[in-house]
């Protein structure tokens, strides 16, 4: 019995830090009520742990040139749960500042996106 237990135990922190290491960077604030300058401060500083993060899987996917650039790309877009990079300009102040696209037409914590 002690050992069932246990093992529930361990398989519900192992899925709970799945969930957790899954959740994008705009969930996280979301969950963490960030506003103002706390939060664009968060967004970047997880946006770049993101872009390494990505990059070190197109490194180990063997990936090079623009197929390495696209990988990166829908992965920290993923990551970060907004818009994609290219949006013109990525980083803002309001809506207006936000062009490139339907998905680039929100600005959220200093970066445009949705």
């Amino acid at each position: 019995m002690t050992r069932l237990a246990l093992a529930l135990v361990f398989c519900c922190l192992i899925i709970n830090g799945t969930v957790a290491a899954d959740q994008t960077c705009k969930a996280k604030a979301t969950g963490q009520k960030l506003a103002g300058e706390a939060l664009i401060s968060f967004v970047k500083k997880c946006e770049t742990d993101v872009h390494m993060a990505c990059a070190e899987q197109a490194m180990g996917k063997m990936l090079e040139g623009p197929n390495s650039d696209r990988f990166i790309e829908k992965c920290v877009t993923k990551g970060v749960g907004t818009g994609p990079r290219w949006c013109v300009p990525h980083f803002c102040q309001d809506n207006s500042d936000c062009r490139g696209g339907a998905k680039c037409a929100v600005c959220w914590a200093g970066l445009c996106g949705n």
